[in-house]
């Protein structure tokens, strides 16, 4: 499936930001997927 938020084929794409954002941590894509949409969101 692909994930809404780093638009990458992934098994278990994150079903939200809050989710997204525990992922960052250890996951690059995830991480860079966040910063991309904090600057959509609150740039």
């Amino acid at each position: 499936m692909i994930c809404p938020f780093c638009k990458q084929e992934v098994d278990e794409p994150c079903q939200n930001t809050v989710e997204m954002q525990r992922r960052a941590n250890q996951i690059e894509r995830c991480n860079y997927a966040l910063k991309s949409l904090k600057g959509i969101v609150f740039g």
